[in-house]
């Protein structure tokens, strides 16, 4: 695993400790508000990281005539086409 996917497992552990902490019934107003806003720049790191991973996923289509074509993974129109001969 790299290390991008290592520290993006380490902030979604992150999120679900800090949403462990905000049930808690223990907490005063002042610790609540810091663990929300620790959640929502964790939260925007994780959709930063997956926005970027979407972008590198794709997969490579043989066409009928030999070309390789690149393309998203939910099979969108093609991003890219070059010959393989």
């Amino acid at each position: 695993m790299s290390d991008a996917g290592i520290d993006f497992e380490k902030t979604l552990r992150d999120l679900e400790a800090i949403a462990g902490r905000l049930d808690s019934e223990e907490l005063d107003l002042d610790e609540a508000i810091s663990l929300f806003e620790q959640g929502i720049a964790k939260l925007r790191a994780a959709n930063r990281w997956l926005d970027e991973a979407q972008g590198r996923v794709e997969e490579l289509i043989a066409t009928a005539t030999g070309r390789l074509e690149t393309r998203p993974i939910d099979g969108e129109r093609p991003n890219a086409v070059r010959d393989t001969e």
